[in-house]
């Protein structure tokens, strides 16, 4: 039910409803490469990671979000 697509990126190939959430936990738009969205995730992982900010885990859910995201979306077939 939650991964029927939804839309298409320019390219044509087709994004499920958990990809655009993806997305959108990531900051990314829909047209995205595969190089822009590593870059993106390591960005967010250095920022929210606790050992970038002290030991302090006020971020940590932040950082687990941003995990889940990337692993759905790496594996995509609109990001092959």
């Amino acid at each position: 039910f939650g991964d029927r697509v939804a839309a298409a990126r320019k390219d044509g190939r087709a994004l499920s409803d958990g990809e655009r959430r993806a997305l959108k936990v990531l900051g990314l738009g829909t047209d995205v490469d595969r190089t822009g969205l590593r870059k993106r995730y390591s960005e967010l992982v250095r920022r929210f990671h606790p050992d970038r900010n002290g030991g302090d885990r006020a971020h940590e859910g932040e950082l687990q979000k941003v995990i889940a995201a990337y692993q759905q979306l790496k594996g995509a077939k609109a990001f092959a």
